[in-house]
This record gives C-alpha cells, structure tokens and sequence, in this order.
C-alpha cells in the first residue's frame, strides 16, 4: 500500500535490494564472517517498499504527545522464550506500529513482522533481544520523524532523512573517531582494549539521544590538560566509573586482528559464556548510566576508559574561535565529501562550546545530542589542525551491536 504524499524512489528502492541481497556473497571467503553475515529471510522488492513505507508514515505519528522510535524485524515466526507471538498475526499497519511500539521501552525490544498467508507481511509478535543477540535479519531502527536507519545482515546500509533516501558510508566517522580513540596520543592499535572504548563510546551516545533531553560528553585522555577548558566552580565533581563490584573482566591489551576479535566475540556467543554476557550487560548499564547523566544542564567529562570526572560543566574558551573561523561539516552517507561552515553556523551554544573544547583540547571528541535526537561528533585533526563535525552521526552509532562494528571496522582497516 502507497500513500499519495510519499513514494520510495524507484532507483534507490532497486539498489537497496541489490545491496541487500549481494551482502551475503561479500568475504564468503572468510568463514567467520560468512557465518554471520548471511540473511536467509527472503524479500521482495514491494515487501520492502511495503515494510519502509508503513514504518516511515508511522514515525510522522505523535502518540500521546511522544514522538515514535521503535525497532521492526523482518524474520519468520519462530518459537523462542523471549518472544511473545500473537494468536492471530496483525496487519502491517502504520497505526498497529504506532501502539505496539508505545510498549517497546527498552532499547533491545522489536515489533517481529514476516510474510503471512498471501505472502504479505503481517505483525506477528514482540521480541526482546539480550545485549549479546546478533540480529542479521532486516532491520528497522524509527530514529524519530522520517529519520529511518536500514539495517540487513549484520550492518547499517541506508537511511531515510526527512525527505532524502541515502546510503550509509561510516568511513569518515570511522577514520577521524578511531584516530583518537584507538591512539590515545600514541600510534593506532587494534586492540580488545580500544575496541571496547570504541564500541562503549557508540552505546553511551544511544543513551544520550534516548533520554531526548538533549546533552554534551567531553570525551579526554588521563592528563589534566581538560581543565583548563572548564569554569570554575563546578557543581558536580568527583570521580566514578559506576562498574557494578563483581565487574572483574578486563579486555585484552594485546595487538589483534579484527578477524581475531571476531573470532573471540563469535565464540564466546555461541557458547553463551556466561563471563563474557555478564560483561557486556554490566558495561550497557554503566553506559546507560553515563548517558541520563548528560541531561543535566552542562558537560560530562570521561575519559576514555569511561571514568567520570564531573558533570554539568561549563566549557570556557581556551584559545576562542572566531565566528569566521571554517570548519569542515560531514554526514557518514554515500557521495558527502563534507563542507566548509562558519564556526557560528554550527548551531546553538551546546554546539559551539562542543566545537570550542575540541578545537582546544585536540587529543579529545566532544559529542553532542540534541534534543530531537540528532547527533554530533566533534574532532580536531592532528595532521591539519582542522576541526572536523560529523553530523547526522546517529546513523553510525552501529544499533546492529558488535557485528556491526566489527564488519565496519573489517572494511575501514583493510583499506589502511
């Protein structure tokens, strides 16, 4: 079913198709990948214009005065002790989205959609999914108002925005986001370690859109250098890592491949390790806790072990950008080779004080979620003193989990 005012582009619709269905041929080579990667749940190119269709008219809704974010599945009915499967299936309506979506509180629920008697797809129940689940099927993420993340096979491949259909590219985010995270003002290393850092720093900005209050995270290395970008006196200081005490795993430090890390990850799901699991869980509650810390009013200052410093900060100007001051502003998308704005031009004062800590503290990332939902990164470049905006960034906070990281990560460091 179409609607008058909105018709997917016939072009985009036919290479999103070709995208989907030729991920699985991608690394076949590589076992553990292929493993993975390898959606056995078929679909039409109209299911999809379908599925896209009625979970974008239902993001425009406001139920009870909320706006509408939820997380559809697109797989076979199937037993399981986490899904609540209905009687008779529902049809796949923008309105039956709209109300079972108001129930999916949690960030790893799922409307579960599949093919019904004629093919069609239908609503056939409610999923929770563990922190550790790998979902590979078709995937829905409703960000907010037209803001559609598609996800199939283990990895972010097209969004919708507003009125733009676009394809994913996390390289720029990737490359200007792993230079510091994974360097740490030394040279770049793949570790466990860093990978951690890396994948925490993704779910602590998830936590920051959730709370739709709107927050800035300074994000600093061990030294002391970040104080002098913060007024005195600050309310809220101290020092926590907020880890549950029976936390006692540490992730390696040793040197490793991405295929090596996938391997471990891969391993440790299948045998359902209970250490790892209880990992993965007690550092999704610490960043879910990091993250409602964000929405009182100022800054939150981490390092990048996730330690906190303060919170509810005021950034100061260290050596103060000029309104004429350029800075390059890029979207991880297909074909955006990013743009020069004025440094005012950027947004309101969470925006501009985000880019003012970045430009000063340059071994740092500020990260800023409005209150609608949208993410920025902010980063100086070492090579070039640049400072560099990756906006639109919630379409590359990997919502697919680990495998999504890891796949991205696979591609970014085989083109080192």
């Amino acid at each position: 079913m179409y609607h008058s005012a909105f018709q997917l582009n016939q072009d985009f619709l036919s290479s999103l198709c070709e995208r989907i269905h030729a991920l699985k041929d991608q690394y076949r080579d590589d076992k553990p990948f292929a493993s993975l990667f390898g959606n056995k749940t078929f679909f039409s190119n109209d299911i999809l214009a379908n599925i896209i269709d009625t979970a974008y008219w239902a993001s425009q809704i406001i139920e009870e005065g909320n706006q509408m974010k939820m997380s559809i599945v697109y797989r076979e009915r199937e037993p399981s002790a986490n899904i609540f499967h209905f009687d008779s299936s529902l049809p796949l309506t923008s309105h039956n989205l709209v109300k079972l979506g108001s129930a999916l509180e949690s960030s790893f629920s799922d409307i579960c959609i599949g093919p019904g008697k004629d093919g069609q797809p239908q609503i056939w129940g409610l999923r929770l999914r563990s922190p550790s689940h790998l979902t590979t099927d078709l995937w829905l993420q409703v960000l907010g108002p037209g803001n559609i993340l598609i996800i199939c096979n283990g990895r972010g491949i097209a969004a919708l925005i507003g009125n733009q259909a676009v394809f994913i590219d996390p390289s720029s985010f990737f490359g200007a986001i792993i230079a510091k995270v994974f360097s740490n003002g030394k040279s770049i290393e793949l570790t466990a370690l860093n990978f951690y850092r890396f994948n925490t720093l993704l779910y602590i900005a998830q936590a920051m859109r959730a709370h739709q209050r709107g927050g800035t995270l300074l994000v600093v290395p061990e030294d002391n250098a970040w104080k002098k970008s913060i007024g005195h006196p600050v309310l809220y200081t101290g020092g926590s890592n907020f880890l549950e005490p029976k936390f006692t795993s540490e992730p390696s430090s040793s040197t490793l491949s991405v295929r090596d890390l996938f391997n471990l990850y891969q391993k440790a799901t299948a045998t359902q390790d209970e250490n790892f699991i209880n990992t993965r869980s007690q550092i999704i509650d610490q960043c879910n806790r990091i993250g409602r810390l964000t929405a009182i009013d100022g800054a939150l200052v981490m390092t990048f072990d996730r330690y906190i410093h303060c919170f509810g900060a005021k950034i100061q100007a260290v050596d103060a950008l000029a309104g004429s001051d350029a800075v390059r502003v890029i979207r991880p998308v297909e074909g955006d080779q990013g743009t020069k704005t004025s440094f005012m031009d950027l947004g309101g004062t969470r925006h501009c004080s985000a880019a003012q800590f970045a430009f000063d503290q340059p071994d740092s990332i500020s990260i800023v979620a409005s209150q609608g939902g949208n993410v920025s990164f902010f980063t100086r470049e070492k090579s070039t003193g640049e400072l560099l905006v990756i906006q639109k960034a919630e379409l590359a906070l990997m919502y697919e989990g680990i495998s999504g990281v890891l796949w991205n990560l696979f591609k970014f460091t085989e083109k080192e």
